[in-house]
């Protein structure tokens, strides 16, 4: 686990420990707690020690980990996990506050959503926190929200599993849905103002290249010979092909390994005036595409000017240069499924840029 990473805990846990130090919800005498209570007592105190979390639900059971300094997600073969969702899952149990005692009837349980996954149907959500070695720290079920009301704010239901106690609980508690919801879905953000040059090369040696000279300029050239008869569509179809490594997450990851990247198949380049070159090879495995990405850095062409360097958001050469190396060292043994429209971008063809010109005809 990074060291960042636990004092992030850490210092959340020594808060929520001082008001639960005192209070225990064990018993039936409860009923009526005092406002510093947590309805898990114990959670805060050994919120370093969770090294498994684990959400299940009717249909899906999701589990993060803690391996070596990371946490990962087993299902997807150890890749990084999103560690705010992970912390932020932890924290909101442990500061769950015990608003009131609700039923204790098994046959009530469904109508609060706290029901036992065993049963038909069932919506019920039921959490896991283990320590590293395998004992149980908390196992309970989560429930039905309630959003916004009165002083209480927002509540929800909660139940520990194996008891038919049940709480209106003050606070928020939605563990995430989807395995790929629990991934560090982040790759790069490689901003359209730092962009110089795009070039799409397809799996026949032909190429889209769009460019412009300095980082001041509004609008990319397609770099291509408009063919007779033909028009560039648009403006905005030209620039967005400068877009597809900004704010870009996966949908999807897999082992490197198990797909075949092969020398001369299709990729696209995108170039920063600052050095940096970010490259995607697109590779199609199972009825889907997924893509290798790399990254290198190089010496500017030209020397760029302080307004360039403002307006462009450009970086220099040592931050870069530490940007490409973090970027390989992450990507380096995954292949990725990106967004549809994300994808799309890194396939372009000419025709798709280019309309009949009407005017010529």
């Amino acid at each position: 686990m990074k060291q960042s990473h636990v004092i992030g805990l850490a210092v959340a846990a020594v808060i929520a420990v001082g008001g639960a130090m005192a209070v225990s919800l064990s018993g039936s005498d409860s009923s009526t707690p005092s406002s510093t209570a947590r309805v898990f007592p114990a959670l805060a105190g050994k919120i370093n020690d969770v090294a498994s979390l684990t959400v299940a639900r009717k249909d899906e059971s999701i589990t993060v980990a803690r391996k070596g300094d990371a946490w990962v997600v087993p299902a997807k073969h150890d890749y990084p996990a999103a560690f705010d969702k992970v912390r932020r899952t932890l924290l909101e149990l442990a500061d769950l506050r015990p608003l009131e005692q609700k039923t204790s009837s098994p046959a009530l349980f469904a109508a609060l959503e706290l029901e036992d996954l065993s049963q038909a149907d069932a919506k019920s959500t039921l959490v896991t926190l283990k320590d590293a070695n395998g004992g149980e720290i908390l196992a309970a079920y989560v429930g039905k929200q309630r959003f916004g009301r009165g002083a209480s704010g927002d509540a929800t239901y909660v139940r520990r599993a194996n008891s038919n106690e049940t709480w209106l609980a003050k606070g928020r508690a939605q563990p995430e849905k989807g395995v790929i919801n629990w991934l560090d879905k982040n790759l790069a953000d490689v901003a359209r103002e730092r962009v110089s040059a795009i070039t799409v090369v397809h799996a026949d040696g032909s190429k889209v290249e769009a460019a412009r000279d300095k980082a001041t300029d509004k609008n990319f050239t397609l770099k291509n010979p408009v063919p007779a008869g033909k028009k560039v569509k648009s403006e905005w179809d030209i620039n967005n092909l400068a877009s597809p490594f900004e704010r870009l997450e996966l949908e999807d990851v897999r082992p490197l390994s198990e797909i075949l990247v092969v020398a001369g198949g299709p990729y696209a380049e995108v170039a920063t005036f600052d050095g940096q070159i970010t490259r995607a090879d697109l590779v199609e495995a199972d009825g889907q595409t997924w893509v290798k990405l790399s990254a290198r850095h190089v010496e500017p062409v030209a020397a760029l000017s302080e307004e360039e360097k403002k307006e462009g958001k450009l970086k220099s050469a040592d931050d870069v240069k530490k940007d490409v190396e973090t970027f390989n060292a992450r990507v380096a043994t995954w292949a990725y499924r990106l967004p549809d429209w994300k994808t799309d971008n890194l396939r372009k063809k000419l025709s798709d840029l280019v309309e009949e010109d009407k005017k010529g005809s």
